[in-house]
């Protein structure tokens, strides 16, 4: 069978070529959001822009699905983009190894049909949300997932109807601060994460002082990706008629 033949089955035929002719953007490519765009790349989405500056470190082998010994230390962009091919050699691949500062991140919108939040950073985080709303593009966002265990915890919400998650609540704030009162989907966890620790790594941005890290595991960053990836592949399908205004 064909690399598009089992989707086939359940997007339809329409909803192959869909796909095909769509563009999604993935802002970040941590645990989140790298699982996301290896689904939209599978999911035979045919364009697929990521934005992230970071490299593969060992401590991002527990979570991330392009995360291998042989990986370490290159961009995560670079790993995607040859991980993608070799799913899909046809999927073309857009890749911007930049740094979202949180002044700036509302005007990095790129040009896409769909676009998934997945940055970890708050400030970048809401002024890509504020970009995102003010041009009046379809997105979904991702909360908080570091520190749990359980996927099944994960829920799709309104921004303003999510709890428990700290992430999600300074993301409300903030946006009620800049008089946003706008609504957008999110994926968020009624898990409590467990406390961070201090670690031995110091921050060289923070005048040497010892700064507190956060767990991880696959679980829920993964989770989290594929239900990201999922509900983008089912706005972009769904027939005109049904799409909201």
């Amino acid at each position: 069978m064909s690399f598009s033949e089992r989707n086939e089955i359940v997007f339809g035929k329409e909803g192959v070529e869909k796909l095909k002719n769509s563009t999604v953007a993935v802002y970040g490519l941590g645990g989140v959001g790298a699982a996301a765009a290896m689904a939209l790349v599978r999911s035979g989405v045919g364009t697929v822009k990521a934005i992230d500056f970071d490299t593969v470190s060992e401590s991002n082998l527990n979570r991330l699905i392009f995360g291998f010994n042989s990986t370490v230390g290159m961009k995560k962009c670079d790993v995607f983009a040859t991980a993608a091919k070799s799913v899909n050699p046809d999927v073309n691949v857009e890749i911007y190894s930049d740094f979202m500062h949180g002044t700036d991140a509302g005007s990095m919108v790129l040009d896409a049909n769909f676009h998934i939040d997945a940055i970890d950073s708050l400030n970048p985080k809401v002024n890509l949300i504020i970009g995102l709303l003010e041009k009046g593009e379809r997105f979904i966002s991702s909360m908080g997932t570091g520190g749990r265990i359980c996927p099944e915890k994960l829920e799709f919400a309104d921004i303003w109807k999510t709890d428990v998650c700290s992430l999600a609540k300074f993301v409300r704030k903030r946006l009620r601060n800049r008089g946003v009162k706008r609504h957008f989907p999110v994926v968020f966890s009624r898990e409590i994460p467990c406390s961070p620790v201090e670690s031995e790594e110091k921050n060289s941005e923070n005048s040497g002082r010892i700064r507190k890290t956060q767990g991880s595991t696959v679980f829920v960053p993964q989770a989290a990706g594929l239900m990201l990836a999922s509900y983008a592949v089912r706005t972009l399908i769904q027939p005109e008629n049904e799409k909201k205004s």
